[in-house]
């Protein structure tokens, strides 16, 4: 595994360093080159998270239209008064819940891949590169490497490219469709609850969508 790993950091790096080569002081280029492959990293995450989500695209439309399903059946419940089919339904999206968050960790974690590679293409190429502290850290000592600049640059750029997704030519329309996927079915917010007209095609019984099983599985937890 390390010589696969040691293989691929020869395969790149005369590619890579480039970016460390521009003619400027070498500190300023050094950082110039660590800032292009944090926005690299950032570019080649994001096209792997939309190609992850395209692939699962029903399974996210699926778990995310049963989650505002319930919930809006389980307002629906507490709007008529019916403290059965609110528990219910509530349960139901409450699990729902569950299952949307932990999908979308594991997409996002999709995105995170090209950074221990390009970390440990950095430790190879750059390892005699340290910068003193003014003080000893426990745990760290008196000198930090590549990491303690690359990870906080990083996490700045993931931030900002979050922030500027919405705007940009191809990732705004990646976002769009995300979004669209997603948004079948309207959420009705507590704030509505008792508005005339705010919540139509509510039925004389609710009945939470429940499905057979459901109720009992509810139950019996």
């Amino acid at each position: 595994m390390i010589e696969s790993f040691q293989r691929l950091n020869y395969l790149f790096d005369p590619v890579l360093i480039v970016l460390f080569r521009l003619p400027v002081d070498p500190l300023v280029a050094y950082f110039m080159g660590m800032v292009l492959l944090v926005i690299g990293c950032t570019v080649v995450g994001e096209l792997s998270l939309a190609g992850a989500y395209h692939l699962n695209r029903r399974h996210f439309a699926a778990i995310n239209m049963e989650m505002v399903h319930q919930h809006n059946l389980s307002v629906q419940a507490i709007g008529m008064k019916d403290k059965a089919s609110y528990k219910a339904c509530n349960s139901l999206a409450n699990e729902a819940f569950g299952r949307n968050f932990f999908s979308h960790i594991a997409l996002f974690a999709s995105s995170l891949w090209p950074v221990p590679f390009v970390l440990g293409w950095m430790s190879f190429r750059f390892s005699e590169v340290e910068f003193p502290l003014p003080f000893t850290v426990p745990a760290v000592g008196d000198t930090v490497g590549n990491s303690f600049f690359f990870i906080p640059l990083y996490i700045v750029a993931r931030v900002a490219f979050a922030k500027a997704r919405p705007h940009l030519p191809l990732f705004s329309r990646l976002h769009k469709a995300m979004k669209d996927n997603e948004n079948q079915e309207r959420l009705i917010s507590w704030a509505e609850l008792g508005k005339p007209g705010a919540m139509p095609g509510v039925a004389s019984d609710v009945t939470c969508g429940v499905m057979p099983g459901d109720a009992a599985r509810i139950q019996r937890s």
